[in-house]
């Protein structure tokens, strides 16, 4: 079991502070040094648009300065951390008119992302095709799932939708769900399951667990590439396994201890067709989201040098 050295999380630690979103400096302030929530929600508000919504790069694959369900959703990953705190629970009251407002009626749900994105530059599976949907609206729990959880944890403020049925709605979408195309699509279903966990019934667990084993890469040459290994679906010791050996999941905290020893931060594994100049600020922005964030994963799993 390999730990990151002093050394290596020193220069990961710079590395964000320098190069990183305020957002990511801020969240790693809070949960390494003095960092504060106020100063997470102040770096957060800065994305939040007047409809309530979120957008303004926050995606940074979606450079869309309006706001979209996707980039909502990623605001209100942070904000459930901070629903205690009064200006969250302002930010989140917003958030939910929004997505009261955005809910398309036909679809039961929302899409990712509106057709103006197309006039911003975004990478190439976020452009909106006629249709009036982009590839990630092919499955329909990315990011619908997820956002149902947060109308269910934050029912209070919701007035014109009504909850049940969309639970209901989304549990019989996942159950009936024959193949697995989609990882985030089982992401947004975990997260849905965390918020509401009186429906991980049985049977939702068999589903769980066999959409994570047709979808989860083991070997750690796959890791090099955009794939959905161990860490995503098993993001805290607590987690429930998903049938995912230990060994592996051990293995795949090595490889990200490694990554971080050699280069001082991680890098996107993807990268867009198109928009090079705009490109090339949106990679800075991931490598510290995505450095971040392992940090705090080797964090939860004790990988850190004491």
């Amino acid at each position: 079991m390999k730990q990151l050295s002093h050394e290596a999380f020193k220069r990961a630690r710079n590395w964000i502070m320098m190069k990183g979103r305020p957002l990511e400096q801020a969240l790693f302030a809070y949960e390494f040094e003095d960092g504060t929530a106020d100063d997470v929600l102040n770096a957060l508000h800065a994305y939040q648009n007047v409809d309530g919504g979120f957008g303004q790069g926050l995606e940074p694959d979606i450079q869309l300065r309006d706001s979209s369900p996707i980039a909502t959703s990623v605001a209100l990953q942070h904000l459930v951390r901070f629903a205690d705190e009064p200006k969250a629970d302002t930010m989140i009251r917003e958030a939910i008119r929004y997505l009261e407002y955005s809910f398309l009626e036909e679809r039961q749900g929302w899409l990712a992302v509106p057709e103006k994105s197309n006039d911003y530059p975004h990478a190439f599976w976020w452009t909106v095709h006629k249709n009036g949907m982009s590839w990630i609206d092919e499955n329909w729990g990315n990011p619908s799932a997820e956002l149902i959880g947060y109308l269910y944890l934050f029912e209070e403020y919701v007035t014109a939708l009504h909850i049940p049925k969309l639970i209901d709605q989304a549990m019989q979408h996942f159950l009936q769900l024959e193949s697995f195309k989609s990882e985030h699509e089982i992401y947004c279903y975990l997260r849905l399951f965390a918020m509401i966990p009186s429906q991980r019934t049985e049977k939702v667990e068999r589903q769980l667990t066999k959409a994570v084993q047709s979808l989860v890469k083991l070997d750690r040459e796959n890791w090099e590439k955009y794939v959905p290994f161990p860490l995503k679906f098993i993001p805290s010791p607590d987690s429930p396994k998903f049938g995912i050996p230990d060994f592996k999941l051990e293995d795949n905290l090595d490889f990200f201890v490694e990554k971080i020893e050699e280069d001082g931060k991680l890098t996107p594994t993807w990268e867009w067709n198109d928009y090079p100049e705009a490109w090339e600020k949106a990679q800075q922005e991931w490598s510290g989201i995505l450095t971040e964030g392992t940090l705090s994963a080797l964090n939860r799993f004790d990988r850190l040098s004491n």
